[in-house]
């Protein structure tokens, strides 16, 4: 496979690797689509296909117009997991507009963005010497907005028919930034440094405590749901685990059993008080009898609790019904 040697920007968990229209197209010329796909780490053939279209047909790169591009890449993985660009710059106005995206859902919501907006933006402002970047999201995208909000970005407008979306042109909000507003490391509200924190396997081993574990279980379930929640906690406590150099074993390690208690326990908290926020139902849950780390004995004969088949997969309680 060959050394594309594409210049790269690093943060915490990504590699950023530089594609442009330029160099793309040198590529091309050198490689075919099969072969330069695969040194790309494509997935499918249907994801190189997008790469391609982005710089062979809407690529630009003349006196007025260029664009700067990264493809993203998990640092642990190796996967190629998205894209970010400055599709459009007006080299003669020191503007520029951003896109950005995330191919798999499972990449999603683990805040890759915000850990490569300081970076991404830095780098507008200092080496492509912007004095203007411009960001456009659809109506309904607070995700998005929120995002923008943390790093200074201002919202402008009000874009009608902006966005070709599924056969239709949608409307979009327009955001701007300017050097002296942008925010490089936006300040996190402690329980969201936390949820990051357990999913880059920054939290120290004795922060790792049972409360630890309630506020970022709550935290899943408020804003994804049971279902990502589970999914979340699941993966990333053996992840955890095995970062903090443990092993996940029938007899010590992850327990389903248990993390599908804690779910459980919470998702009826947070139904039965569906009006509080996050913060009031943490510090409410976190006062009741519920949170006590050995509430699930309850429900759980210690014996049931340390078997190999209650840490391996989901077992019904042995004492009463949950």
């Amino acid at each position: 496979m060959p050394d594309l040697n594409l210049p790269a920007l690093e943060t915490g968990r990504l590699l950023l690797r530089t594609l442009n229209p330029v160099s793309f197209k040198a590529l091309t010329s050198k490689h075919d689509d099969e072969t330069l796909g695969a040194a790309l780490n494509c997935l499918t053939p249907e994801m190189y296909a997008g790469i391609k279209e982005r710089f062979l047909t809407y690529g630009l790169d003349n006196p007025r117009l260029s664009m700067h591009n990264w493809l993203l890449y998990r640092k642990d993985t190796g996967k190629l997991i998205g894209d970010f660009s400055y599709h459009i710059i007006f080299r003669r106005h020191l503007r520029a507009e951003i896109g950005y995206s995330l191919y798999d859902t499972e990449d999603r919501g683990q805040g890759f963005m915000q850990e490569l907006l300081p970076v991404t933006l830095k780098f507008g402002f200092e080496e492509l010497g912007l004095e203007r970047i411009e960001a456009l999201t659809a109506v309904d995208n607070w995700a998005s907005m929120r995002l923008l909000d943390k790093f200074g970005f201002r919202r402008e407008g009000y874009a009608r028919r902006h966005y070709r979306f599924e056969g239709k042109n949608t409307d979009s909000f327009s955001f701007s930034l300017v050097p002296e507003e942008f925010i490089p490391e936006p300040e996190l509200p402690p329980v969201e440094k936390l949820v990051r924190g357990f999913e880059r396997h920054t939290i120290p081993e004795e922060g790792w405590t049972h409360e630890a574990h309630l506020k970022v279980a709550l935290w899943y379930l408020f804003h994804q749901g049971e279902e990502e929640a589970l999914c979340r906690m699941r993966t990333g406590i053996i992840a955890y685990n095995l970062y903090l150099g443990h092993q996940n074993t029938p007899e010590a390690g992850y327990h389903e059993t248990l993390t599908v208690f804690w779910i459980t326990v919470l998702k009826h908290f947070l139904e039965a008080h569906p009006h509080l926020n996050y913060d009031e139902a943490l510090s409410e849950f976190l006062q009741s009898p519920q949170s006590a780390s050995a509430y699930p004995k309850t429900f759980f004969s210690e014996s049931l609790l340390q078997s190999v088949r209650a840490r391996s997969r989901w077992v019904a309680p042995d004492l009463q019904p949950l």
